[in-house]
């Protein structure tokens, strides 16, 4: 007759092979459960939107109609932006699509020691609110552009004054003047206009 105890026995080891065979699949089981919750855990910003294109800031200077001292290479002058026309009438410039006319009248005195000689669409420039300024050839009224640049070879004491045509966004706001001697950020000056 079979030992009822040695039967218990091979019963009792076979459950337990059976529990242990449950736990390493269950542990299995786990880890991949445990895997792909680390792998769902991952957090994806999205991309930010780019920031708004910035407006240029409003530069500091005397308003203009004032004279400016600029220390250029080799002499020093005295500058004056007398007047902005805005809108510049009657030039019969070549505006492109989208534009309007402006004119930057100047004058330049060469206080010495050195010849001071440029030009004047390189040495003038305006800053307008939005979008560029663009120098265009005005071949007749206040601002017509004549045949021998008004910025070249200014002798010592000697004055020289004329009007620089630009094409600039048609609902843009002008908001500094600039003259860069040489066409140059060096010795640069500003205007701040009331627009």
């Amino acid at each position: 007759m079979p030992d009822p105890s040695g039967r218990r026995t091979r019963v009792g080891l076979a459950a337990f092979a059976a529990i242990a065979v449950a736990v390493a699949i269950a542990g299995c089981g786990s880890s991949a459960s445990s895997s792909s919750t680390s792998t769902s855990s991952v957090v994806y910003h999205p991309l930010r939107p780019p920031p708004p294109p910035s407006r240029p800031r409003t530069p500091h200077g005397p308003l203009v109609g004032q004279t400016q001292r600029v220390h250029a290479p080799g002499t020093v002058l005295s500058v004056t932006i007398h007047q902005l026309l805005d809108p510049l009438r009657g030039s019969g410039a070549a505006l492109p699509p989208g534009t309007r006319g402006i004119g930057v009248v100047a004058e330049i005195v060469n206080d010495g020691p050195g010849i001071y000689d440029s030009s004047s669409t390189g040495d003038f420039s305006v800053v307008p609110s939005s979008g560029a300024a663009t120098p265009v050839f005005a071949p007749k009224g206040q601002c017509q552009t004549p045949l021998r640049d008004w910025d070249n070879e200014i002798s010592v004491g000697e004055s020289r004054g004329g009007c620089v045509a630009f094409a600039v966004p048609a609902r843009a706001r002008i908001i500094a003047a600039r003259f860069s001697p040489h066409a140059l950020a060096s010795g640069r000056v500003t205007w701040s206009t009331a627009g």
